[in-house]
């Protein structure tokens, strides 16, 4: 009965944890470019038991989260009419350069801007990163801009790439690196709609939901079996 109650338990937390990636993603609903996350869950380890007679029963140790994905489907292309603003018609993503680290990351976000730095002009993101051309180098824009030197790169592992927050992934051993995408095209005036489906995720914030309830029901249940059986000592 231990073994049920410490099973039920973990179910709690899996289907939690599920919750938690749920919110995320409906709280991202109007986020330019975002992906949104999914959960999938694992068995925890089997043991056998002896059930008497030389039968074995196998018997479970409960759920975990195994891996929390991401995923890359396309949001819709929405016009704005703001010639800064892009979107990605492809799988590939814009490279931008932080400013203080120096860390090159990549986002689907096109939202623009042209910051003056001198007698120098440079296009960057929302929150000041440069935009990297088609060289992979800061994107220069004195001369004028052109939505057409904008670099898009994209990954031999797109599920590879890391999740940084702030609709940035970087690149890991996994994801492979950069390489200039000659496939995407870019729609100068768009902006790309966050991928998460309102629908899709209140159908699974109700499967989460019943799954918790029931694993609190076997929590509760079990609790109520030791106690019978520790009266009966």
């Amino acid at each position: 009965m231990i073994r049920g109650f410490y099973a039920a338990k973990t179910g709690m937390i899996s289907q939690q944890n599920a919750l938690n990636v749920i919110s995320n993603n409906v709280s991202n609903i109007n986020t330019i470019g975002f992906k949104p996350q999914v959960t999938a869950f694992a068995s925890l380890l089997y043991q056998n038991i002896d059930g008497g007679a030389g039968a074995l029963i196998s018997t479970g140790s409960g759920s975990k989260v195994q891996k929390i994905g991401i995923d890359f489907t396309r949001g819709e292309m929405e016009p704005t009419g703001r010639e800064l603003d892009n979107a990605i018609d492809g799988d590939g993503f814009f490279g931008v350069l932080n400013k203080e680290t120096n860390l090159t990351t990549y986002t689907r976000d096109g939202v623009f801007h042209i910051s003056v730095e001198g007698d120098q002009q440079f296009l960057v993101d929302a929150i000041g990163n440069y935009v990297l051309g088609k060289d992979g180098n800061p994107l220069n824009v004195t001369a004028g801009y052109d939505s057409e030197l904008i670099g898009v790169f994209s990954f031999p592992n797109t599920y590879g790439l890391q999740l940084l927050g702030g609709n940035q992934f970087a690149a890991t051993n996994v994801s492979g690196q950069p390489q200039v995408d000659n496939i995407s095209i870019i729609r100068s005036g768009y902006t790309e709609s966050s991928a998460t489906d309102s629908a899709t995720e209140m159908v699974k914030v109700l499967q989460a939901n019943s799954a918790f309830s029931f694993n609190a029901r076997i929590v509760q249940s079990t609790d109520e079996m030791e106690k019978t059986v520790n009266q009966l000592r």
